[in-house]
């Protein structure tokens, strides 16, 4: 509003300077200019139609100047075909010489001319004489006809129509003994001339001359000799003038002179414009030379012509366009019209327009002082309807003691809830009530003292004692004098932003998915607790701990069913600390915990940490989905391990990563040589990624005996690892890596088909008993496309099913175990044989059990390694047998290293069995060698 009236003000004091600044502004300059220009258009039209016909009557002048040095270079040229034709007809034996003498002179004023040349009619028997004669004049010439574009000795026929004479003979050498009869009919042009005995023009046609090696096009025009010399009569040869039509016009052209204007030019060679027929093309010379108009200033363009030639009675064309470039040395007339009358428009409605304006400026001085007295009048009551219409509160207070109230606006009685006439005369402290200790009422009551603005953000209290937060703003309002006589606040309602502020501050350092503590308070928090703990001697650990086999959980139940899961996670740590204890959630699975010394102790103990991950291995039931859930967790000491935060959240993940590689379900404490353990997984996390395309994996054997019949039944698949440099690297260093890192599914893949094409080459050489074990991974069952391909490495090496047998392990059936009996259900329909490998060490229930579609139990060798000194693992084993025993289960016993196991094994009816005792894993050659010694012992005992 103020840079508006800044602007009405200056545009009032000097109202003539404001009008020059803007031409044209009255209706009648205007007019006037209209008019002007319209005028000047009228007479540009006029000037410019009539530049246009001059223009086009001398391009049709140019254009017939060049027809008619066209026509008559062309009637030049046919004289001479007359004078040749009369000397035939006065002499009708002319020698060759003659003909020379005679043709010479005409060539050398017409040079545009190929050839001319004299043509007679002769009987085949005169042949064998006339080529005789041809050779006297060129060496080797005979009668020739012109086939498929070149000349080839004619064949024989009755009656020919050679080229005897032609000149110039020099590049003519080719026509020579033509025979122009051939392929035996005359164009109509030819016939034309024999019936009239006028010279008649053929069209174009390929010539016997050549150009090099290519051929020349031309026409022929030919003017017929009779017997007699009477026309009529019979026809006994002609004279013929040889034209190539381009060459020809270019020099008829370059004779006559350069045109003084420029034409693009074609002649035609028909009596249209046939482009097999164009003959000539010449386009204009380019001009650099004089200014160029724009096309739109002149539409009106001069019109390309026709003209038809006659060339010895064949119509020929000749079309002209003008050049395309508009100069202005052409058209100079129009353009000092236009120029003329575009000043003279200007001149003169510049002067109706100040003549105008002067009257306009003296009725703008009286509106103008009009309008500034209205405007003063209208610009206190939009103030006085701006402040009653803010949504901001609005209060004005006297600079008296106490300040006391002068006005409020509706806003402040909306949002205080006091009416204007009890807020009138009171202390602006009505809003403060008891809450006075607030540094932002110091700032106000300064800035009063000191007679400034201030600002200051204070919690304020409604009528009803209801609190919100008043962003308020005042400044001093000074009379004429610049005594300050009263005090303005502007005051917000900032509640809900404030509020805002608080919902963005918690989820800044809260978790969102599951409500707890983010890294960034965590991070807070355990730097507080180290000073405190390290003030009263305490220790501190901070614990990492990461969900075991997520990824396959989370892929099988979905990123929705995933977060429910989470959320109870994050429920099951809150619940199994104490409230002075920090659960945090780092992200994904891996959530932190902050433990402090249980009451009376100076370290936490370990049953805190035990009960967490207690509390999240039981059975859990999601989405009717039953699941078992174990952890991992690393633990780093305050202040054994390091006093800083973010060391102690690296050592404690790099222990919770060694409680991982230990099969996970445990905890973990940070030492100094787990530095050393990570730099080796982070070595080998590398080297596996190219490992498989390396081709350092190899399979292992190791047999699996009946110890009914001593003989070798099957062999259990091993992989292991041959690394260039760490060399043979054990599987307990790598199968965890890669099951994490996800590549377990292509080396399983490869473990799987490798395994299988070697069992069926040794079944191929007569071992059709022979099965193989192949270990599955979690992460492989848990692939849609698992089974399929199964089925697809069965199908392409070619093995039966029932020879393969796939180990799962209780954890890997137990984490899922609706999906894990799909699996082993779609698995069983392809007739594959299931085992369940380490039995005894997992979750699985004997109600489970007997629904699994499972063919064999393996016991884990760590039952069997003490059963003969230790009674517990020798029930557990007896137990086991009987089991598999009455559910019909076949059983393996692991880990056989002894005859006393052996013997304790088969006592209680253990069949089948593998371990150190029968064989250790060996690679294809060496358990070959094995299975040849097994096969030679069993036909020694048979024998």
């Amino acid at each position: 509003m103020v840079s508006w009236q800044g602007e009405g003000r200056d545009t009032m004091d000097d109202p003539i300077s404001a009008a020059s600044r803007q031409p044209f502004r009255t209706r009648t300059a205007v007019l006037a200019l209209l008019c002007g220009f319209g005028l000047t258009g009228v007479l540009f039209a006029g000037v410019s139609r009539l530049e246009a016909q001059r223009a086009q009557l001398a391009f049709e002048q140019r254009v017939q100047a060049r027809a008619f040095v066209l026509r008559e270079g062309i009637g030049s040229a046919l004289a001479s075909l007359h004078a040749v034709n009369q000397l035939f007809v006065a002499r009708p034996g002319a020698s060759r010489e003659e003909f020379h003498r005679f043709v010479t002179p005409l060539l050398a004023r017409r040079p545009y001319v190929l050839g001319i040349s004299y043509l007679r009619y002769i009987e085949h028997a005169e042949r064998p004489a006339f080529e005789a004669g041809l050779q006297a004049v060129q060496p080797g010439a005979t009668v020739r006809e012109l086939r498929a574009g070149a000349a080839q000795p004619a064949a024989e026929r009755p009656r020919y129509r050679v080229i005897d004479y032609i000149e110039p003979l020099a590049g003519n050498e080719a026509a020579l003994g033509l025979d122009t009869l051939f392929p035996g009919r005359d164009d109509g042009a030819r016939q034309r001339a024999y019936a009239s005995g006028a010279p008649a023009a053929g069209p174009l046609v390929q010539l016997a001359q050549r150009d090099g090696a290519r051929q020349r096009l031309g026409v022929v025009v030919a003017m017929p000799l009779y017997a007699g010399a009477a026309p009529g009569g019979t026809v006994i040869g002609e004279t013929a003038l040889t034209l190539q039509p381009g060459a020809m016009i270019e020099k008829i052209f370059a004779s006559a002179g350069p045109d003084a204007g420029a034409l693009d030019l074609q002649v035609y060679a028909s009596a249209e414009p046939d482009p097999a027929a164009l003959v000539y093309d010449a386009a204009p010379a380019p001009s650099h030379g004089g200014l160029s108009l724009p096309a739109w200033l002149y539409p009106a363009r001069t019109a390309p012509l026709q003209l038809a030639l006659d060339v010895a009675g064949s119509r020929w064309l000749m079309v002209a366009t003008p050049g395309a470039r508009i100069l202005a040395s052409e058209h100079l007339a129009s353009l000092s019209t236009l120029a003329l009358g575009v000043l003279i428009t200007l001149i003169g409605s510049a002067f109706i327009d100040s003549l105008k304006r002067r009257k306009l400026l003296i009725q703008q001085r009286v509106a103008t002082r009009t309008a500034e007295l209205k405007a003063a009048n209208q610009a206190l009551l939009l103030r006085q309807r701006a402040i009653e219409s803010s949504t901001h509160a609005v209060m004005i207070t006297a600079a008296e003691p106490h300040n006391p109230i002068v006005y409020v606006n509706p806003a402040y009685e909306r949002i205080t809830g006091y009416r204007a006439q009890e807020a009138l005369g009171r202390s602006p402290r009505v809003l403060f009530g008891d809450d006075l200790d607030q540094p932002g009422i110091d700032e106000l009551r300064a800035a009063i003292r000191e007679q400034r603005d201030g600002h200051a953000v204070l919690r304020c209290y409604r009528k009803d004692g209801s609190q919100y937060w008043n962003d308020v703003v005042m400044s001093p309002v000074r009379d004429e004098h610049g005594v300050v006589v009263n005090f303005i606040s502007i005051q917000h309602d900032i509640t809900a932003i404030k509020a805002y502020e608080s919902e963005l501050e918690h989820r800044s350092t809260h978790d969102a998915l599951t409500g707890l503590p983010n890294r960034v308070l965590l991070q807070d928090r355990l730097a507080q607790t180290i000073q405190h703990s390290g003030r009263k001697g305490h220790e501190l650990w901070l614990v990492s701990i990461d969900l075991d086999r997520f990824k396959f959980t989370n892929s099988r139940l979905g990123h929705k069913g995933g977060d429910r899961l989470l959320q109870i996670v994050a429920a099951r740590l809150q619940a199994a600390v104490r409230p002075v204890d920090t659960v945090a959630r780092l992200g994904g699975d891996e959530f932190a915990l902050l433990l402090l010394p249980e009451r009376g102790g100076l370290a936490p103990r370990a049953e805190q940490l035990q009960r967490v991950l207690d509390s999240l291995a039981a059975p859990l039931v999601l989405d009717g989905t039953e699941l078992f859930l174990t952890a991992s967790a690393g633990i780093a000491v305050f202040p054994t391990d390091s006093k800083e935060p973010g060391v102690l959240a690296e050592r404690a993940d790099i222990a919770m990563f060694r409680a991982k590689e230990m099969g996970g379900n445990q905890y973990q404490f940070y030492t100094a040589a787990l530095n050393e353990r990570l730099g080796e997984r982070l070595r080998i996390e590398s080297a596996l990624r190219t490992a498989l395309e390396r081709r350092e994996f190899e399979l292992h054997y190791q047999p699996q005996v009946d110890c009914a019949s001593g003989r070798i039944m099957g062999m259990e698949a091993l992989i292991r690892w041959r690394h260039p440099e760490m060399g043979m690297v054990a599987p307990n260093r790598f199968i965890p890596l890669a099951e994490e890192t996800g590549q377990i599914l292509a080396v399983g893949h490869w473990v799987l088909r490798t395994a299988c094409r070697q069992l069926r080459d040794w079944q191929r050489d007569g071992r059709k008993h022979l099965r193989i074990a192949v270990n599955v991974s979690a992460r492989q069952l848990a692939e849609p496309d698992f089974v399929q391909g199964v089925a697809e490495v069965l199908a392409d090496t070619g093995l039966a099913p029932h020879c393969l047998e796939l180990e799962l392990t209780e954890s890997a059936v137990m984490n899922d175990v609706a999906h894990a009996m799909a699996v082993m259900h779609a698995l069983k329909k392809l007739g594959v044989k299931l085992a369940i490998d380490d039995f005894g060490t997992g979750y699985s229930s004997l109600a489970h059990l007997k629904r699994f579609e499972i063919d064999v139990l393996k016991i884990d060798q760590t039952f069997v390694r003490d059963l003969t000194v230790d009674p517990d693992d020798a029930a557990i084993v007896t137990t086991i047998i009987a089991l598999a025993r009455n559910l019909g289960l076949e059983l393996i016993s692991e880990g056989v290293e002894t005859q006393e196991q052996l013997d304790f094994l088969r006592r209680h009816g253990c069949r089948h069995m593998q371990g150190y005792f029968f064989g250790r894993p060996l690679p294809a050659e060496g358990f070959l060698a094995l299975l040849q010694q097994d096969e030679a012992a069993a036909s020694a005992s048979q024998s």
